[in-house]
């Protein structure tokens, strides 16, 4: 059975912030709640979400504001530059055909299952740029953010006027096609396999024009983003209660829901593998305790009350369970 797909939360780029600014500060708030992500991804954005969770808020995001086709208002506002270590070793490349090489040797840190290509055809080259959710109602808005994040490699090395020579697009001809052109500034040739990029062959070599004021090495990567995606069922759900710890409380439905399963399922498998929904849960909470109880001025009721627990007196015996020593005894020792 195949792993809910995941990819890093950097990948949401300018896309809170350009929401926030459009409708405002509620309708942001409906759409992280709605995929079940913290406010703190305005700034932050650490770590990996489950893909599902960032096409709901894309989706989500549409419908406040009354823009079905949100991919293409947001694409020229995408750019890789937004994503950490990862968007400055890709842009820190010598040439443009290095910086591609590049975004496909160090996908796996981006995203679980996303993939690039070149294909070559006499003095042409495609990039192509496979998306591991294609099936996702959000899918065209999600093809067109890609487009557009991967777009501004290209303006890196060849300036904001350079255009394609076309786009393959794997979606059927849409009626906003001329918008799609004019974004793009290029044909769109519909209903193909896949969602590529084709552009001169000559262009792979173009160096470019900016001065790397800091440089970026795999290994910025490899720290920012300590081990990648989590590999793991387990793994995966820890870090979705993560992020609901962050947000204000853990729960079952919502978890599925961003996992894009059914709660019982999402039990079943976890039991299959030999964990529980209710001791991932302990655990994340413990861990969450853990930190809030370092940070050293915030008191055992605060946190019981941050981590959703009745009572400070609820929150001390599953400290005690999980740790063998009460919130009180940890922070003195």
């Amino acid at each position: 059975m195949s792993l809910p797909s995941m990819i890093s939360a950097k990948a949401l780029g300018a896309m809170p912030q350009f929401t926030l600014e459009q409708i405002g500060e509620k309708a942001l708030d409906r759409a992280l709640v709605k995929a079940g992500l913290p406010h703190k991804f305005i700034e932050a954005r650490d770590g990996y979400i489950p893909k599902n969770a960032l096409a709901i808020f894309i989706d989500q995001v549409a419908r406040e504001l009354g823009e079905g086709n949100i991919g293409l208002v947001w694409a020229p506002a995408l750019t890789v530059a937004d994503y950490g270590a990862w968007g400055g070793y890709v842009l820190g490349a010598p040439t443009l055909g290095a910086a591609l090489i590049r975004a496909q040797s160090v996908m796996p840190y981006h995203s679980s299952m996303d993939k690039t290509n070149f294909r070559i055809h006499n003095d042409l080259v495609g990039y192509e740029y496979q998306f591991g959710l294609k099936e996702h109602a959000a899918y065209p808005n999600i093809a067109f953010s890609a487009v557009g994040a991967v777009l501004s490699i290209f303006y890196h090395f060849l300036g904001k006027s350079w255009r394609p020579r076309q786009i393959f697009c794997d979606l059927p001809r849409l009626q906003a096609r001329e918008e799609v052109e004019s974004t793009f500034g290029c044909p769109v040739l519909w209903n193909k396999d896949r969602l590529e990029i084709w552009f001169e062959r000559s262009a792979l070599s173009v160096v470019s024009p900016h001065q790397m004021t800091k440089r970026t090495t795999l290994e910025d990567i490899k720290r920012e983003r300590v081990v990648g995606p989590p590999s793991s069922f387990p793994e995966i759900v820890s870090r979705v209660l993560q992020l609901q710890i962050a947000s204000g409380g853990i729960d079952l439905n919502a978890a599925a829901r961003s996992l894009d399963i059914g709660p019982r399922s999402l039990q079943r498998r976890l039991q299959s593998e030999g964990a529980s929904f209710r001791a991932l849960a302990n655990r994340a909470k413990t861990a969450r305790a853990i930190e809030l109880l370092n940070e050293g001025f915030l008191s055992v009721q605060e946190i019981a009350t941050d981590l959703g627990y009745e009572n400070s007196q609820n929150f001390s015996r599953a400290f005690r369970r999980n740790l063998g020593v009460p919130p009180s005894a940890y922070v003195s020792r």
